[in-house]
């Protein structure tokens, strides 16, 4: 269950990252850039990264598992909201994700294109999605924070338990309890 947080943790945020604007693209990539840097980076580690020897007492674990059990109930709750937005504006996700394809790489061979009402409905689904993703990023932090956590301390625990076996394993029981 944490590694799939710790792989597909904020996915939400990198699925409907590129499922906006261009103009909101931009914004959103800085938003994610800062909330990265503020927050969670839960992209598997890579050998390049540093090794993290980082000291965690066990309160400090366990207020962080409750932050990670907090932010998991809020990207459901976003994904169902998204997927209400794409039903309502009668997308599928392969349909939207096409079209947003098609607008970020206008010169790829591969086109696909909208009638004016399907633009027009896309347009407004991606104005909602980016207002979905703004509330979960606040919701994230004040998850985090509602545990006695900084944004910055939590990405550091969560570089720990990405590297560290032992770590991992003890927020895995302290969420299965």
């Amino acid at each position: 269950m944490l590694k799939q947080f710790l792989v597909g943790s904020s996915a939400l945020m990198l699925l409907f990252a590129g499922s906006v604007s261009a103009q909101g693209a931009s914004e959103l990539q800085t938003q994610e850039q800062d909330m990265s840097q503020e927050q969670v980076n839960p992209a598997p580690a890579t050998p390049q990264e540093q090794q993290v020897d980082l000291q965690v007492d066990q309160d400090e674990l366990q207020r962080f598992a409750n932050a990670v059990e907090q932010i998991q109930t809020i990207e459901q709750t976003a994904q169902q909201e998204i997927n209400q937005v794409l039903e309502q504006n009668g997308f599928s996700r392969e349909r939207f994700g096409e079209l947003y394809q098609a607008q970020q790489s206008p010169e790829a061979e591969v086109t696909t294109e909208a009638t004016p009402e399907e633009q027009q409905s896309f347009d407004q689904a991606v104005t909602q999605i980016e207002s979905i993703l703004q509330g979960v990023q606040a919701e994230q932090v004040q998850a985090i924070e509602s545990e006695g956590l900084e944004p910055q301390r939590f990405s550091e625990i969560l570089a720990a338990v990405r590297q560290d076996p032992t770590l991992l394993q003890q927020v895995q029981q302290m969420l299965s309890n």
